[in-house]
């Protein structure tokens, strides 16, 4: 499936829908140009979704600002900082795992993806 097929500002049922998306624009023109980032994303959400089934989710763009070519979209998972351990071990062991064994069209598409946990203040 072409990317252009699949994301737009107002294409119902993507798979973006389900995130909150930090600074869209960013996010659609990255993943426009990482080929299999957004089928990454689709086949990582219903993971994301078993492991931490209640908690918010956001995407972003990320730049790293001291190395060029590191950049990634950010899948954030606010968490429960009460169970801080469980949530890491989860994220680490399990959910990190299971997206690392997903069959998708661009494997390499992987390194455009960085999962992590957020504990807002």
């Amino acid at each position: 499936m072409l990317i252009q097929e699949n994301i737009s500002m107002k294409n119902e049922g993507c798979v973006l829908d389900n995130f909150k998306l930090i600074n869209r624009e960013e996010i659609i023109d990255f993943i426009k140009k990482h080929n299999g980032l957004l089928e990454l994303i689709e086949k990582s959400y219903p993971l994301v979704r078993k492991y931490f089934p209640n908690y918010s989710l956001s995407l972003k763009y990320y730049e790293d600002p001291e190395c060029y070519g590191l950049d990634c979209i950010c899948l954030d998972i606010y968490g429960n900082f009460n169970i801080f351990e469980k949530d890491f071990y989860t994220l680490n062991n399990l959910l990190e795992n299971d997206i690392d064994e997903l069959k998708i069209s661009e494997p390499e598409s992987k390194l455009f993806l960085s999962l992590d946990l957020v504990y807002p203040f």
